[in-house]
Parts: C-alpha cells; structure tokens; sequence
C-alpha cells in the first residue's frame, strides 16, 4: 500500500550510476502492489528505460513533436489541443500495468516548442491523474537546468559508491535548489553498486548535508540481464537489488 497523497519522484545523475535500472526495479515492485496508479516517464534520450521496462519507443513525445513541425495537417488536426490531453491520447504506452511517456530522439532545430517544453507543461498536468509519477531524466543537469522537474515533491540523487560520485550528488541538489525545482521538495541520495556499506561513504555524504536512504548492492542478476537484453522488470522478486530498492521505497514512504 502506498501513501494517500499524489507523489512525483525524479531521479537524477550522472551517467552510469544506474538511473534507469532504479526508476525500473521502482516501477516493478510498485506495480506489483496492484494498488497505484503509476506513471513512468522516459526523458532520457536512448531510450533505456522502455526496454528495460520490456515496452518498445512507439508514439514518443519527439515523434509528436516532428509531426507538428513537418506535417501541417497533423498541426491543424490537435489544433488547439492541450497537450496534456494529446500525450494521454497520443503518447501514453501501456505496458505491464505501468502508463508509460517515452520522450524519444533529443531536439533539433525548427521546434516551436522543444521536446522539453512539452515534457514540462505535460508532466505537470498529468501527474495529477496518477498516484506515482516517476520520471528517468537524462544524465546531467539540463533538464533540471530547464526546470523541466520542477513540480516534483522528491529529487532522488543516484551515485556509484565513491567519493567523486558524492561530490556530484551535492553539485546537482545545489542545482536544484538554486534554479530547478519548486519548493517544498525533499531530496535524497540512493548509493548504487555497493559491495558493502562504508563508512567513509556514509561520512561524506553527512559532511555535505546528504541523506542516504538506501544502498543497492552489485547484482549478478542485473549484469546477467543487460548482457542477454532481457527487461530489468522480469528480475525476481528475490534479487538483492530488488529487495534493496523495496526497502528504499518503504523510507520513501511509498510502501508501508
């Protein structure tokens, strides 16, 4: 069971620390509660997310966004539609239980209105319509930059378990704070790859004001998974990353 209140949870980093495997094992055991209503949002470029989601890039927001520039009729056709309503109709892919928004190709030039913008003014309405909204941003801090996630309630910061991971961690929170994301939001620090809880790690991310609300161990099944192309949903429920990233949600308080 999940709480009452609707929640909008992005996860940010850089790249390699393992964003889209989180948002997946995330949507995986949420879903599997069969009580939420849940949307996942793919807003990183290759599109990781939506196999690992066992889902294909079909209807993606960058694919609206070419028909609207290249094709007059399909722009007369939305007409004066919000966009909301054209992702719900149009880009929202159903797979495994989950409602899924791919973004697709990155922007180019001609946009009226970036592929950001329309994840922007999407996403905020939208996600009143669901009890979870996750989102998988892109590596870096553009889309924080853009405030792209700026109507979120929680930053959850992923970092591999070094002290240069940390230290990037809290540059992106600052972003955040200072130019990104609306208040009040909590953010939170998620270490990935751990081969044991270290102190040293714990240390630093007290020093830099960071709370760690989970650490997620190297998971053979995991590596095993990429190496076949198999879907990240299809872990067993007995994986230790999946049991790690459940107890995660419970600090969360998206699970009791």
């Amino acid at each position: 069971m999940v709480q009452s209140k609707r929640e909008v949870l992005a996860v940010v980093g850089k790249g390699g620390t393992g964003k889209t495997t989180l948002v997946a094992i995330m949507a995986k055991v949420l879903v599997a509660t069969r009580k939420v209503k849940l949307l996942v949002v793919d807003a990183d470029p290759p599109v990781s997310l939506t196999y690992a989601l066992g889902a294909k890039p079909v209807n993606t927001i960058g694919e609206i966004r070419r028909k609207l520039i290249e094709d007059p009729q399909e722009k007369r056709r939305i007409g004066d539609k919000h966009i909301r309503d054209v992702i719900l109709d149009e880009a929202i892919i159903d797979s495994n239980g989950i409602s899924l928004i791919v973004m697709g190709r990155a922007e180019g030039p001609g946009c009226f209105c970036s592929i950001n913008e329309l994840l922007r003014f999407g996403i905020g309405s939208l996600s009143k319509r669901f009890d979870i909204t996750l989102i998988d941003c892109e590596a870096g801090i553009e889309q924080v930059n853009r405030r792209v996630i700026k109507a979120i309630n929680t930053l959850v910061m992923i970092s591999d378990a070094t002290i240069r991971g940390i230290q990037t961690a809290a540059y992106l929170r600052k972003i955040a704070q200072d130019y990104g994301v609306q208040k009040p939001h909590r953010t939170v620090l998620v270490i990935n790859k751990t081969k044991k809880e270290t102190e040293q790690i714990k240390e630093k991310a007290q020093e830099m004001g960071l709370k760690i609300f989970g650490f997620i161990p190297e998971d053979e099944n995991i590596i095993r998974y990429d190496l076949i192309g198999k879907p990240i949903i299809d872990l067993p429920d007995t994986s230790p990353s999946v049991i790690a990233v459940r107890e995660i949600l419970k600090n969360l308080g998206l699970m009791t």
